[in-house]
């Protein structure tokens, strides 16, 4: 696979977005992934590595917000260096 391949991968696509706009709702990242099965397994698994975190609200409707962690933080930083050299 090639880096720029690698780069639009859905994981790499969330961690950026969150990395440059911060915590955002679900519904902010159904419109960067359209398939929303894609969206939720790739969500899951970057969770389950510790790289974002979920706040739910309890209101009603329901509102899930999305944010990174520490470490998904220092990631996608590299991750961003590696985009601008490639591009």
């Amino acid at each position: 696979m090639k880096i720029p391949a690698l780069l639009k991968t859905p994981s790499v696509t969330i961690l950026l977005y969150l990395h440059e706009h911060g915590e955002v709702r679900y519904a902010e990242l159904t419109k960067l992934i359209a398939s929303r099965g894609t969206l939720s397994l790739n969500i899951k698994e970057l969770e389950e590595e510790g790289l974002i975190q979920r706040r739910i609200l309890t209101t009603k409707p329901m509102q899930a917000f999305y944010s990174l962690t520490e470490k998904g933080a220092e990631i996608a930083s590299l991750v961003g260096k590696i985009k601008k050299i490639v591009a």
